[in-house]
Protein backbone atom coordinates (compact mmCIF):
# COMPACT_ATOMS: atom_id res chain seq x y z
CA UNK A 1 0.00 0.00 0.00
CA UNK A 2 1.29 3.72 -0.92
CA UNK A 3 0.30 6.80 0.71
CA UNK A 4 -0.50 9.19 -1.64
CA UNK A 5 -1.02 13.18 -0.35
CA UNK A 6 -2.78 15.65 -2.47
CA UNK A 7 -1.85 19.19 -2.57
CA UNK A 8 -4.63 19.78 -0.29
CA UNK A 9 -2.90 17.83 2.52
CA UNK A 10 -5.29 14.77 2.57
CA UNK A 11 -3.83 11.28 2.95
CA UNK A 12 -5.36 8.94 0.27
CA UNK A 13 -4.02 5.34 0.75
CA UNK A 14 -3.97 3.50 -2.37
CA UNK A 15 -3.08 -0.07 -3.56
CA UNK A 16 -0.74 0.59 -6.51
CA UNK A 17 0.92 -2.04 -8.62
CA UNK A 18 4.46 0.33 -8.59
CA UNK A 19 5.44 -1.60 -12.47
CA UNK A 20 2.16 -0.52 -13.98
CA UNK A 21 3.21 1.18 -17.15
CA UNK A 22 0.28 2.49 -17.79
CA UNK A 23 -0.74 4.11 -14.59
CA UNK A 24 2.67 5.35 -14.97
CA UNK A 25 2.47 6.33 -18.93
CA UNK A 26 -0.73 8.30 -17.66
CA UNK A 27 1.41 10.06 -15.10
CA UNK A 28 4.56 11.23 -17.36
CA UNK A 29 1.96 12.40 -20.01
CA UNK A 30 0.20 14.69 -17.54
CA UNK A 31 3.45 15.66 -16.04
CA UNK A 32 4.83 16.80 -19.38
CA UNK A 33 1.49 18.59 -20.77
CA UNK A 34 1.30 20.66 -17.31
CA UNK A 35 5.24 22.03 -17.92
CA UNK A 36 4.18 22.50 -21.32
CA UNK A 37 1.58 24.78 -20.57
CA UNK A 38 3.61 26.42 -17.08
CA UNK A 39 6.27 27.58 -19.81
CA UNK A 40 3.44 28.66 -22.14
CA UNK A 41 1.84 30.50 -19.09
CA UNK A 42 5.60 32.02 -18.22
CA UNK A 43 5.73 33.47 -22.08
CA UNK A 44 2.74 34.60 -21.57
CA UNK A 45 3.21 36.59 -18.40
CA UNK A 46 6.87 38.03 -19.16
CA UNK A 47 4.62 39.70 -21.81
CA UNK A 48 2.03 41.56 -19.64
CA UNK A 49 2.98 44.83 -17.22
CA UNK A 50 3.75 43.88 -13.90
CA UNK A 51 3.09 45.57 -10.40
CA UNK A 52 -0.80 47.28 -9.81
CA UNK A 53 -2.45 49.93 -10.97
CA UNK A 54 -3.32 52.81 -8.51
CA UNK A 55 -5.18 56.37 -8.72
CA UNK A 56 -4.64 59.13 -6.86
CA UNK A 57 -6.61 62.75 -6.43
CA UNK A 58 -5.11 65.86 -5.79
CA UNK A 59 -6.44 68.82 -5.26
CA UNK A 60 -4.62 72.16 -6.00
CA UNK A 61 -6.51 75.31 -6.28
CA UNK A 62 -9.70 74.23 -5.76
CA UNK A 63 -9.49 71.24 -8.48
CA UNK A 64 -9.37 68.06 -7.66
CA UNK A 65 -6.93 66.30 -10.26
CA UNK A 66 -6.38 62.52 -10.75
CA UNK A 67 -3.34 60.88 -11.21
CA UNK A 68 -2.87 57.36 -12.11
CA UNK A 69 0.47 55.42 -11.93
CA UNK A 70 1.81 51.95 -12.06
CA UNK A 71 3.74 50.81 -9.32
CA UNK A 72 6.26 47.57 -9.51
CA UNK A 73 9.47 46.45 -8.01
CA UNK A 74 12.52 46.21 -9.82
CA UNK A 75 14.94 43.89 -7.57
CA UNK A 76 14.27 45.58 -4.20
CA UNK A 77 13.02 48.88 -5.21
CA UNK A 78 9.52 50.07 -5.47
CA UNK A 79 9.10 51.97 -8.85
CA UNK A 80 6.27 54.43 -9.55
CA UNK A 81 5.53 54.76 -13.45
CA UNK A 82 3.03 57.75 -14.70
CA UNK A 83 0.08 56.46 -16.83
CA UNK A 84 -1.62 58.69 -18.96
CA UNK A 85 -5.55 59.37 -18.47
CA UNK A 86 -6.78 57.52 -21.75
CA UNK A 87 -4.10 54.30 -21.16
CA UNK A 88 -5.65 53.47 -17.61
CA UNK A 89 -8.31 51.64 -18.33
CA UNK A 90 -6.54 48.94 -20.91
CA UNK A 91 -3.49 48.96 -18.91
CA UNK A 92 -5.60 47.79 -15.79
CA UNK A 93 -7.08 44.97 -17.73
CA UNK A 94 -3.57 43.83 -18.73
CA UNK A 95 -2.69 44.17 -15.29
CA UNK A 96 -5.79 42.21 -13.99
CA UNK A 97 -4.48 39.47 -16.70
CA UNK A 98 -1.41 39.09 -15.46
CA UNK A 99 -2.39 38.39 -11.72
CA UNK A 100 -4.64 35.94 -12.78
CA UNK A 101 -2.49 34.40 -14.95
CA UNK A 102 0.25 34.33 -11.99
CA UNK A 103 -2.43 32.60 -9.86
CA UNK A 104 -3.38 29.77 -12.72
CA UNK A 105 0.85 29.19 -12.99
CA UNK A 106 1.32 29.01 -9.48
CA UNK A 107 -1.84 25.83 -9.31
CA UNK A 108 -0.24 24.71 -11.86
CA UNK A 109 3.56 24.20 -10.47
CA UNK A 110 1.41 22.95 -7.12
CA UNK A 111 0.21 20.20 -9.84
CA UNK A 112 3.51 19.46 -11.10
CA UNK A 113 4.55 18.78 -8.03
CA UNK A 114 2.00 16.67 -7.26
CA UNK A 115 2.95 14.91 -10.03
CA UNK A 116 6.38 14.26 -9.87
CA UNK A 117 5.89 12.92 -5.74
CA UNK A 118 3.64 10.21 -7.12
CA UNK A 119 5.93 9.30 -9.95
CA UNK A 120 9.18 9.42 -7.65
CA UNK A 121 6.98 7.42 -5.13
CA UNK A 122 5.84 4.73 -7.80
CA UNK A 123 9.61 4.26 -8.92
CA UNK A 124 10.65 2.77 -5.46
Amino acid sequence: MLDIFTPHGINICMSVVKKDKVVHGMLQDELERCERLADSLEAAISELPKGSLHERKIKHKKKEFVYNYLKFREGSRSVYKHVPKGQAGELGKLVKERQKKDKDLGQLKARIKYLEKLLKAGAD
